[in-house]
């Protein structure tokens, strides 16, 4: 009987003291609006997991302030500090924020290369905490660009994994802008290589001259001299 009584005793104890340190509920509270006002997760619905499963909180004779530290994310595995003021004690909390909200996924198997469209994707929901910081929210971003690799089908789709779609095409015409110190003259011809913007393009112009210049926008090459 002796024996039983004090296994008991501790296994009360123990579920007593547990209880006695969690987070009050009114505190957890706060720590939910206080993440889902975070200009980090604006908008998107969050999920608060609490990763100390016993915190060592001390009693405080008013409200407690919620604060992070600077350069901390809200986002996925974190931390926010918990002071009382009165008392003079701080507390770091371990916390798991869930975002939830919609992203881009392949709607079928994509090739390296191919040219996006509407029917190439979907849109499904899910904890963007647990993907890259470049993954699509909007399909639209994606529509007439490049994969720069294959996708399988239901695969996150990410800003790095797309290129623009070449403006110049081999063959078409071209207006070319030259700049000079103390000139601007315009030429006409016809690229004899291809390029998105920002690249740098051969052109034949029509007066048989062949130059190379930067594609400025669709149909559009600068050359600038010195």
């Amino acid at each position: 009987m002796l024996v039983k009584t004090i296994k008991i005793g501790i296994v009360a104890t123990l579920l007593i003291g547990r209880y006695a340190i969690a987070l009050p509920p009114e505190l957890e509270q706060s720590i939910k609006r206080y993440v889902a006002k975070s200009p980090m997760v604006a908008g998107l619905q969050t999920e608060i997991e609490f990763l100390d499963t016993a915190p060592n909180l001390q009693s405080c004779p008013e409200k407690i302030e919620i604060s992070m530290q600077p350069g901390t994310r809200l986002w996925g595995r974190s931390n926010l500090e918990l002071r009382c003021n009165k008392l003079a004690w701080t507390y770091n909390l371990a916390i798991k924020v869930r975002v939830l909200g919609d992203y881009v996924v392949a709607n079928r198997y994509l090739q390296f290369g191919v040219k996006l469209a509407k029917g190439d994707l979907n849109v499904v929901r899910g904890d963007l905490a647990e993907l890259p910081d470049d993954v699509l929210r909007n399909p639209k971003d994606a529509y007439d660009r490049l994969l720069t690799r294959s996708i399988q089908m239901g695969m996150k789709i990410g800003l790095n994994d797309l290129k623009e779609a070449a403006v110049i095409s081999i063959g078409d015409p071209v207006r070319v802008l030259v700049y000079g110190q103390d000139f601007e003259v315009t030429g006409d011809g016809v690229a004899e290589s291809a390029g998105m913007i920002g690249d740098t393009v051969r052109v034949k112009l029509y007066d048989g001259q062949a130059i190379s210049g930067k594609v400025r926008s669709q149909g559009v090459v600068v050359v600038r001299t010195q």
